[in-house]
């Protein structure tokens, strides 16, 4: 994986490495949290072929019970444990960064009763069954590269609309 710096947006075509690197990430994982998984995913745009996509590499991880996950063994692999994200206590992000400080990798973990894990799968299969709509995406993405390339919140803000029109076509929503 590429990696980008902390706040920055950097958007490129999609690589099939980064399949290849998702397996190898999804059996780390499988070793690390062994008994406590549920399912592991390959989410977020670099998930979606069809479209350009930030170099990072997005994993969500649905855990029996995120109470008995073991932070220590995925810190002990290099991971930065950044806690329990928005004040939800039923997801917790891990960044992998490489020397240089790049972040490579997101692991999002989220508990069983947690419904976000379910939509971050939702999202990408159906912009991966719905050309026209990744294409949007991409133009909006790039839009937002293009206007915020040092501001990764305002960027994550800006498709926020697009992600939750997407999200209402979801059944399960």
């Amino acid at each position: 994986m590429e990696g980008v710096s902390r706040h920055e947006v950097k958007l490129l075509p999609h690589n099939p490495a980064w399949d290849a690197e998702f397996l190898q990430t999804k059996s780390q994982l499988q070793s690390c949290l062994s008994d406590n998984i549920i399912d592991i995913q390959h989410v977020g745009s670099t998930a979606i072929p069809a479209i350009y996509a930030k170099p990072i590499l997005d994993v969500a991880v649905k855990l029996e019970s995120i109470h008995d996950m073991d932070i220590d063994v995925l810190v002990s692999h290099g991971y930065d444990y950044r806690g329990a994200q928005a004040g939800n206590e039923h997801y917790h992000l891990f960044v992998l960064r490489n020397e240089h400080g790049l972040s490579l990798r997101h692991i999002h973990c989220y508990d069983k009763s947690e419904k976000e894990f379910d939509l971050l799968v939702g999202f990408r299969d159906y912009l991966n069954q719905h050309f026209d709509e990744a294409k949007k995406y991409e133009a909006l993405k790039q839009k937002l590269s293009e206007k915020y390339s040092e501001d990764r919140t305002a960027y994550t803000k800006g498709k926020e609309d697009f992600i939750r029109s997407i999200y209402t076509k979801l059944s399960y929503f």
